[in-house]
């Protein structure tokens, strides 16, 4: 059967508006056909515990049905607060069988935050460990996934027709303003990228698929529902370091990381003679590193592009070690990849602009913020379609002159991506200025020793004495997860400004080997 035929055509050319041809299969439903098509075959594997096709199809069979029970259906929000265990994925598609929208909720985020995204989501019901009850503060429906073999089996006919607009998942990234956004991703655009990928990567290298991302970063969407919906086995572990485990390596053919990642790993030897195939995304993926992975014996490299808001993975493209530069591929079929210039006019190809993205894989938005949704989304002019819209990246990219992949050049505003996760300073620095003792704030990123990137605070305090470093971490702790929390704490007398007065970074001085600098008498310039 052509690949086409297996995953769904999608239609659509590089770089064009990103809606030809008709829409992919749905998600579930190509699931579904994996499980009639081998029902004894591995699906996943964990520890050494394996779960069947079939197993797993009837546990999420009976989380949909339960979630019915419970009167939850299309566009209702299910938080999932859940280890990775074998039950988690199962929650996952039951969710999605049921025709609602999972909201993954990690269960090392400080308490606050998970109160917020429970809030700002409207979860309509949990489903969660019996030990994480009573972690995160919610007062609905409450369902325990140890109990999920005693819930009764889906009767037939009762699952809703799933729509192509109807709630996928929500997603929480970082936000500018202090407050994450929740990203409200369809059904149509997850099965837009699951029948692309499993296109572009071929089922034969889906065959075991290494899931060490967190529920909380869409990435692990790859590594879930891609394989799976290939036939392949998803083999869970708590990182990408489990392959080259010294007691209990976990065997996997793919492995997907971001490339910070991916170079410790190389280098510990973790890629030799275990992964054919790896994914790279998060990061600018650097030509050393994909000859290093190609000199360990991965046979495949895929470079993956793309923000929460246009479904995980917008450009993406298999490198060569020979080739000049890294690029990040091209847009996937469901996908339009608009390069503009400041009034918003298309640019030739070799020149830089800023990156919009439209077509199907396009997301509703932000879950409860209209304003920041109008602002991020645009009309589309360039579909051709009544409603498009596009959705502004603030990436700088440029088009290869021959028309060929696209590059990645940077950002146009503060947000950084570090060690692959995605972070708004200014949320970093709203959270440091609701600090008693914290009058100013500044974050950013340094790489003072190369290859350590790593995120600086600058504060300037209330009085004479500074609070601690130990202190200010243990502050943000609070609110943010630990990725967010800078590693290094500098006390500043004022931070230096440009003559328009806003925060002059490049002038922020390079932090000393302590944690805990004395108050430098900078003047505000």
């Amino acid at each position: 059967m052509a690949e086409a035929e297996r995953y769904g055509a999608t239609g659509g050319r590089a770089g064009g508006a990103g809606t030809a041809g008709p829409q992919a299969r749905d998600v579930i439903a190509a699931f579904e056909a994996r499980a009639a098509e081998r029902p004894e075959g591995p699906a996943l594997t964990w520890g050494s515990r394996t779960w069947t096709f079939r197993e797993l199809d009837e546990a999420a069979d009976r989380v949909a049905a339960r979630l019915h029970a419970a009167g939850i259906g299309p566009d209702d929000r299910v938080a999932v607060l859940a280890g990775r265990t074998p039950q988690m994925v199962a929650a996952l598609i039951g969710v999605l069988k049921a025709g609602a929208g999972y909201v993954p909720v990690d269960p090392g985020y400080p308490r606050e935050r998970c109160a917020l995204m429970l809030g700002d989501s409207r979860a309509a019901a949990l489903l969660t460990h019996r030990e994480l009850v009573g972690t995160v503060p919610y007062d609905g429906p409450v369902l325990l996934l140890e109990e999920l073999g005693q819930w009764p089996a889906a009767p037939a006919g009762q699952r809703p027709e799933p729509v192509p607009d109807q709630l996928a998942y929500v997603i929480f990234t970082s936000g500018s303003t202090g407050r994450p956004k929740g990203v409200m991703v369809t059904r149509g655009g997850m099965s837009e990228l699951v029948a692309a990928l499993g296109t572009l990567v071929g089922r034969d290298r889906l065959d075991s698929v290494l899931a060490a991302t967190p529920t909380s970063f869409d990435v692990s969407v790859n590594e879930i529902f891609v394989p799976l919906c290939a036939g392949g086995s998803v083999v869970l572990a708590d990182d990408v370091f489990a392959v080259c485990d010294a007691d209990a390596p976990v065997a996997a053919a793919t492995v997907s990381g971001v490339p910070s990642a991916l170079a410790q790993l190389a280098a510990l030897g973790g890629l030799a003679g275990r992964a054919r195939t790896v994914f790279a995304a998060g990061e600018a993926l650097p030509r050393t590193l994909v000859r290093a992975m190609s000199g360990a014996g991965v046979t495949a490299v895929f470079n993956m592009y793309g923000p929460t808001e246009s479904t995980v993975v917008a450009i993406a493209g298999e490198v060569s070690a020979e080739e000049d530069g890294v690029p990040i591929g091209d847009p996937l079929p469901a996908v339009g990849a608009y390069v503009l210039d400041e009034d918003m006019r298309p640019v030739p190809d070799g020149e830089p602009g800023e990156l919009y993205l439209g077509g199907r894989q396009v997301s509703r938005g932000y879950q409860s913020r209209p304003g920041l949704t109008a602002e991020k989304f645009l009309p589309d002019p360039f579909s051709g379609l009544p409603g498009a819209r596009m959705y502004r990246t603030g990436d700088r990219v440029r088009r290869r002159p021959d028309g060929g992949p696209y590059e990645f050049l940077g950002r146009w505003d503060d947000q950084v991506k570090l060690r692959g996760f995605r972070i708004e300073l200014g949320e970093v620095e709203h959270a440091l200025g609701a600090h008693p003792g914290v009058v100013h704030a500044a974050v950013v990123v340094r790489e003072d020793v190369p290859g350590g990137p790593r995120l600086v605070a600058y504060t300037t305090p209330d009085g004479p004495d500074a609070p601690v470093a130990g202190e200010l971490r243990d502050h943000l702790r609070r609110t943010l997860p630990e990725y967010m929390v800078p590693n290094v704490f500098v006390a500043l007398g004022a931070l230096p400004r440009t003559p328009a007065g806003k925060i002059d970074r490049n002038a922020l001085p390079k932090p000393a080997a302590r944690t805990r600098v004395k108050v430098h008498g900078n003047k505000a310039g």
